[in-house]
């Protein structure tokens, strides 16, 4: 069967007058990979977001920036809200769920279930895509150096060795994962730490999860939900959780995670431990995965 990256790059390889290139998260070798067979004389625009914590994952590539510099007549452009994916080669293009990563496009072994469909450029949504993507800013070498120091600053001081925090003396430095088992309310404790609508244990737990992850203060929901999402992917033991979900992450492979960082728990504490990390993604992540209610299988979200 043909992989996704297959098809697109079947499709670039017939261009004759321009390329567009629209992905969230590029990664740099796969973007080689596909401007290779890209004819030479034809422009690229390659369109994708770069945020500090998908970066530090290494979700998505700075490189791509080189990547896009070495080969002429080639622009990389950022835009903050992107989430299409779109492939498009003249008056033919391919939109559905596929970012430009090896796991996306079907080049690993372990590959993501993804969609691709051909469209015409000239369909209503796929015109008012192009028209949004208009507003993108061409990336540069000082975008990159901020980006950088972002990641450096929060790994350093949100972080300070994720996998060496100490909580409130349970763990001892082991790798950290949340111990709130309400994280639905967690956004209640951090504007009221004196906040009734949990109990005391539970308000414990939540506060220390807060200090532990240093969320500035002052923020809206929708901005607490993005802070939380992106602090946790900066920590080591919680994204390796999140790499797994897009293949589907049973519960027998989320205790398994549990068991290498918590190597001293009891079975059914390692069991608990699993169901909170599960409900923090199905909260602070619901706008990409959810846990599937016949299996609680955390997996991508379908496409609405």
């Amino acid at each position: 069967m043909i992989t996704d990256g297959e098809r697109i790059k079947s499709l670039l390889a017939g261009a004759k007058q321009r390329v567009l290139l629209c992905a969230p998260f590029v990664k740099a070798r796969v973007l080689q990979t596909i401007l290779s067979v890209v004819p030479e004389a034809v422009p690229v625009q390659v369109v994708t977001r770069w945020k500090a914590a998908e970066v530090a994952a290494g979700i998505s590539d700075l490189d791509a920036l080189l990547i896009a510099d070495e080969r002429p007549n080639t622009k990389l452009a950022l835009l903050d809200d992107l989430h299409a994916k779109l492939y498009l080669a003249d008056d033919q293009c391919l939109v559905g769920s596929a970012n430009l990563t090896a796991s996306a496009l079907g080049w690993s072994e372990r590959s993501n279930i993804e969609l691709l469909v051909p469209a015409q450029p000239s369909h209503p949504d796929v015109a008012y895509l192009l028209e949004r993507l208009e507003s993108a800013v061409p990336a540069t070498a000082a975008i990159r150096s901020e980006i950088e120091a972002t990641i450096a600053s929060l790994q350093s001081s949100v972080l300070d060795e994720a996998e060496g925090m100490v909580d409130d003396g349970r763990n001892h430095g082991l790798p950290w994962l949340p111990r709130c088992a309400a994280p639905n309310r967690l956004y209640e404790m951090y504007r009221n730490p004196e906040t009734t609508v949990v109990v005391d244990s539970t308000k414990s737990e939540g506060l220390a999860d807060l200090r532990d992850l240093q969320i500035k203060r002052g923020l809206s929901p929708t901005d607490f939900e993005e802070a939380v999402q992106n602090t946790l992917l900066l920590i080591p033991a919680f994204c390796r959780i999140i790499e797994e979900v897009p293949q589907g992450l049973p519960d027998t492979r989320g205790i398994w995670h549990v068991q290498e960082s918590r190597p001293g728990l009891e079975r059914q504490d390692v069991e608990r431990q699993w169901r909170i990390v599960r409900d923090w993604i199905s909260v602070f992540f619901a706008d990409r995965f959810e846990v599937a209610p016949e299996s609680f299988v955390i997996r991508l979200k379908p496409r609405q």
